[in-house]
């Protein structure tokens, strides 16, 4: 299963094994939370009364959003165009409508956006109802019909979102937009912090306008009075400990080879307060 919605470097393949590694509180806090694959399963989960999931980039309110079932009739096709008048606004248009979901370019070449068009208009006037099912039926429709090839459709992000609905407790579920440093941990909390990868700890991150810098990040989770977790292919600081890793493919390069990359995915803990691995249900 995929959690979240689709986004740059998604812990979705690994979310589970994440969760069932952190300790249980009454509190979780998800600060650096991306495309929510971790929030998502925490929130199936029974480990925390409360959740709360921040992101400084706001993908956070589309992930509530589609909690909310508001993209259920959602069938706009969005332009080159609108995506640039619209991305800085609305974070559905930002990440569903950007290439790799990396918030800054269209999601198609100019040279295809016209056929894509063309899909996505003949999906929504035979029926389309969001389930993979009939997209894939209907999109074999119309290759016939336009002898057209194409392996991508972004109807599959929307599909996503459309399964969030089935997520409860809403009631203990809160969402912000804010720099990590800026939320305020309650007693009794676990914080999960998924932090820029691919990067000296010497330098900052830029990643769509902001930046990141590792050493400071270090020195605020080694001063905190709560547990902190953060994932991490590296870690020079024995201020922390590693206590789970596992290795899987690397998708976030858009080269060929990139299926046969592999990195380690590694959880490190600022070894504040007991660290005992529950299950998950």
């Amino acid at each position: 299963m995929k959690y979240g919605f689709p986004f740059r470097g998604s812990k979705s393949t690994i979310a589970m094994d994440i969760i069932k590694t952190l300790p249980k509180s009454e509190n979780f806090y998800d600060l650096f939370a991306g495309g929510c694959a971790i929030t998502h399963v925490a929130l199936l989960s029974d480990k925390w009364k409360n959740i709360v999931a921040n992101d400084i980039q706001d993908t956070t309110s589309l992930f509530a959003k589609a909690i909310k079932g508001e993209f259920k009739n959602e069938k706009r096709w969005i332009s080159r165009e609108d995506f640039f008048v619209l991305k800085d606004k609305e974070p559905y248009v930002r990440w569903i409508w950007s290439f790799g979901n990396n918030g800054r370019i269209y999601i198609f070449e100019k040279d295809i956006e016209q056929i894509k068009k063309e899909a996505h208009e003949y999906l929504f006037s035979n029926g389309y109802d969001y389930t993979p099912t009939k997209r894939i039926e209907l999109i074999k429709q119309f290759k016939k019909r336009e002898r057209f090839k194409f392996q991508r459709f972004e109807l599959e992000q929307l599909e996503r979102l459309e399964r969030l609905e089935q997520l409860e407790r809403l009631q203990q579920f809160e969402f912000f937009a804010k720099d990590y440093k800026e939320i305020k941990i309650k007693q009794n909390s676990v914080v999960y912090c998924d932090i820029p990868y691919n990067q000296k700890e010497s330098n900052k991150e830029k990643y769509y306008g902001l930046s990141f810098d590792t050493q400071d990040f270090y020195n605020w989770a080694k001063k905190s009075d709560f547990p902190v977790y953060f994932s991490s292919s590296f870690c020079n600081d024995n201020g922390f400990e590693c206590v789970w890793m596992k290795t899987k493919q690397c998708l976030m390069n858009n080269k060929k080879s990139a299926g046969k990359k592999k990195i380690v995915e590694k959880l490190f803990w600022n070894k504040k307060g007991e660290h005992i691995r529950t299950t998950l249900f």
